[in-house]
């Protein structure tokens, strides 16, 4: 069986079955576990799946990833290497849940700073620093995400203003950046009114994805930071929101 036979056969079966393991695709396919991701690195490239480790979800099915099923994307790491290297000496900055986000812990320079974040994940990556104030909001404990979420959390953060918010993106349309759902929107919102620069990370994936619950306009963004540059619709469609485009690039080794 092909590629564009088996590819085809998959997004059926994820049509009726919103999860599936990497042996279940070996053993029903009879292809090696190499085969096997790089088939699901092309679904999710389609906007049809999600990957995470050993195996797949359908993009859009009613389950948040636990940080430890994410699968390690080199893509996220360079965004993320990419998005500290905006961050200057004694910013006031707030750091979003999202993974990528998260990542750009181990990039972030030992300069004085203060930090706000919903992450419990960051603040442990960094809270010992002793040249970082850091600010973890209060709000509703989602074990998923390891984060804060909700009307608390959103109202924690409107009481701070800072030169630059780095945001994370479930999708990516004309209309705007979109959230999941509405505890994680209405925090990110909050946080785009509390920055004075307000900086997405969006690997290629999250292009062309809706979901129920809009964050803002991409007006109301400065940076896009992603993995590859985009079509040339989007840019223009950046161009015309005033937007600037960063593409963190594979290094070369």
């Amino acid at each position: 069986m092909g590629q564009a036979e088996r590819l085809q056969k998959m997004r059926e079966w994820i049509k009726t079955t919103p999860e599936l393991t990497l042996d279940q695709l070996v053993e029903t396919y009879q292809i090696s576990r190499d085969t096997a991701r790089r088939d699901i690195i092309q679904l999710e490239s389609e906007g049809d799946i999600i990957r995470i480790k050993n195996g797949l979800v359908r993009a859009g099915a009613k389950r948040t990833l636990k940080y430890d099923q994410r699968t390690e994307q080199p893509e996220k790491e360079r965004i993320a290497k990419r998005a500290a290297m905006r961050i200057k000496q004694d910013d006031r900055i707030v750091l979003d849940a999202a993974t990528t986000v998260a990542k750009m812990t181990a990039y972030i320079p030992f300069y004085s700073l203060q930090v706000i974040t919903n992450s419990l994940e960051i603040a442990e990556q960094i809270g010992e620093r002793a040249n970082v104030d850091l600010y973890v909001t209060g709000g509703k404990f989602d074990p998923h995400a390891k984060s804060l979420v909700g009307i608390k959390t959103a109202d924690d953060i409107l009481h701070y203003q800072v030169d630059r918010v780095f945001l994370g993106a479930c999708g990516l349309t004309s209309e705007g950046v979109f959230a999941e759902n509405l505890e994680e929107a209405i925090v990110k919102k909050a946080m785009v009114r509390s920055g004075a620069e307000v900086i997405v990370l969006a690997d290629r994936t999250k292009f062309d994805k809706r979901f129920f619950h809009k964050v803002c306009s991409l007006e109301q963004l400065d940076v896009l930071i992603t993995n590859e540059r985009p079509s040339a619709d989007w840019e223009e469609r950046l161009h015309q929101a005033d937007v600037t485009i960063e593409v963190a690039k594979e290094e070369l080794t």
